[in-house]
């Protein structure tokens, strides 16, 4: 009888009285990458959660069912209890310390102490060996073949180089047997996502079992020896790898088959409603260096660049969350973008990447969500009481927030539920309904589709193009899904370095968008002869 490295048997779980796992059943053999789809709501959150003892699950009742790892019941209680069977866990949400170094983060809870220390104070009183500790980090990073200085501290590198340390800290556990990724490759470019796909390949060669969550079908279909389809809380559907193909998976995941988005081309002969001159943001692994862009009026621009290259220093750059300098222009009148309520008055608006952390209150309700920005930026949503007074317009807050639910298809038990119930897609359509509330000129988005399934995805973008069009707003969408910004943009600018590579139109080839990429664009080489006369 064959040993499996985990397996689940009749896997149940309850939030109150709701079933949200039904019958779960799975055998996972050693050395296997096994990926787990589903969309948004699914129930693949929740299965992860179990299988990693996290004390969400204990907390509303524990679980039904079994699961075995290597041949042994285990009652997963506790992540204490998960690490001690072999397991660690990559999670969506980073639990990086965020004021300790890179190697302190990877190495933390397995310090190297110096031995001579050690036998006068103890193990627990020695001191720390810093450079043991940074030599091996490097290592392991360069495992993972990204290199970054192990004495960086975490607060100030991108969301990309801190997925890598995330993931670095799990394989320098020597005692790991079996890894949990849940979504890594949603913050990371498409030359990130390789480099990992790579070192999955090889852990996986070597003996680790890997579970891998993702909502990129294709990585899924590349990468994967087997994997299951989750919805509803069901499993539907399990393949092989040579039965695995887009379409079949698509439809296995959603129950219906999704159509792609896509723009006509158009025209934009507009003049420009933002310009940046010789405009420089310094954000640590995101520096933009001294470029010139005009946004248009009414376009819908794509900015791209791989991984630290400058793409999100030019969304936070330009809302004045990271020091500027240069002129920042908005319909012919300077603007000061270091005074953010200066550039939403303007009207700037800004989407993060990371809807979690700075795009959403999620302890609050939907309704605090969608009128936050507008009741205490603007003082919208306000009506006067008495002489000297102004009190929350109830019924206006109500009636927006209503349409919005309504108008974004926003999944929910009604206006009042927390943020933080909800699936990914439904919480980026808040983020949206929020800045639409601000009713602004010109809207960035950062990372749009990041971690929501194809369903909500294509959703999102169709939603891109309707409050373009409709709404006659400007919108400069950051993303490193290149294939999603030439289906719904007007033009993709390209930056290599921080500067400007090349602006395309989004039917160029793949073959013009890669030296663009990689600084070979006509817009980066004149920047490159103007900085050196």
């Amino acid at each position: 009888m064959e040993k499996f490295a985990l397996e689940i048997r009749n896997l149940n779980k309850y939030f109150g009285k709701v079933q949200v796992l039904h019958d779960i059943n799975l055998q996972i053999k050693k050395g296997e990458i096994h990926g787990i789809i589903g969309p948004n709501g699914s129930g693949k959150s929740t299965f992860m959660n179990i299988l990693f003892g996290n004390s969400v699950i204990k907390h509303s009742g524990g679980y039904e069912g079994e699961i075995i790892v290597d041949g042994n019941r285990i009652n997963m209680d506790s992540p204490q209890k998960s690490i001690k069977c072999g397991m660690g866990m990559i999670h969506q949400e980073f639990t990086l310390l965020p004021e300790m170094s890179v190697s302190e983060n990877i190495k933390l809870t397995r310090e190297n102490k110096i031995k001579s220390t050690e036998k006068i104070l103890g193990k627990n009183l020695a001191y720390i060996d810093k450079n043991k500790n940074n030599k091996e980090a490097k290592v392991i990073l360069q495992k993972l073949g990204f290199n970054i200085d192990a004495d960086l501290l975490i607060k100030n590198l991108s969301v990309n180089a801190m997925q890598f340390v995330e993931i670095a800290r799990e394989i320098d556990n020597d005692k790991l047997k079996i890894l949990f990724l849940d979504e890594p490759t949603a913050v990371l470019n498409e030359e990130d996502s390789t480099k990992l796909m790579k070192v999955m390949r090889d852990l996986a060669d070597n003996g680790m079992t890997i579970i891998f969550v993702s909502h990129r079908l294709h990585e899924i279909k590349e990468i994967c020896d087997r994997v299951t389809v989750l919805r509803d809380g069901h499993v539907v559907s399990q393949y092989k790898r040579e039965e695995m193909t887009l379409k079949k998976l698509t439809h296995a995941m959603m129950g219906y088959e999704v159509i792609k988005t896509k723009r006509e081309k158009r025209e934009n002969e507009n003049k420009s409603i933002l310009t940046m001159k010789n405009f420089f943001v310094n954000m640590p692994g995101e520096d933009i260096r001294g470029i010139d862009l005009d946004i248009k009026k009414g376009e819908i621009l794509g900015v791209t660049s791989l991984s630290g290259h400058g793409k999100l220093g030019l969304g936070y750059g330009i809302m004045g969350l990271f020091p500027y300098e240069g002129t920042v222009m908005m319909e012919d009148e300077i603007i000061d973008v270091s005074n953010i309520r200066e550039s939403i008055n303007k009207g700037i608006f800004l989407i993060p990447d990371d809807r979690k952390k700075m795009g959403l209150l999620m302890e609050h309700s939907i309704e605090d969500n969608i009128v936050f920005s507008g009741l205490y930026g603007k003082n919208k949503f306000l009506k006067k009481s008495m002489r000297l007074f102004k009190t929350k317009d109830k019924e206006k807050i109500n009636d927006t927030v209503e349409n919005y639910i309504e108008r974004l298809e926003i999944k929910c038990v009604n206006k009042h539920q927390e943020v933080r119930q909800l699936s990914g897609g439904n919480q980026q359509k808040i983020c949206i309904a929020r800045a639409l509330c601000m009713n602004p000129k010109i809207l960035f988005l950062l990372e749009p589709t990041r971690g929501v399934d194809i369903g909500s995805k294509e959703k999102i973008l169709d939603m891109i193009i309707e409050i373009n069009e409709k709404n006659n707003m400007t919108v400069v969408v950051i993303s490193s899904e290149l294939e999603e910004l030439k289906r719904i943009s007007d033009r993709v600018a390209v930056l290599c370095e921080g500067r400007l590579s090349n602006i395309l139109p989004p039917n160029s080839s793949d073959e013009e968008f890669t030296l663009a990429y990689t600084g070979e664009g006509e817009y980066y080489e004149n920047q490159e002869a103007s900085n050196n006369n």
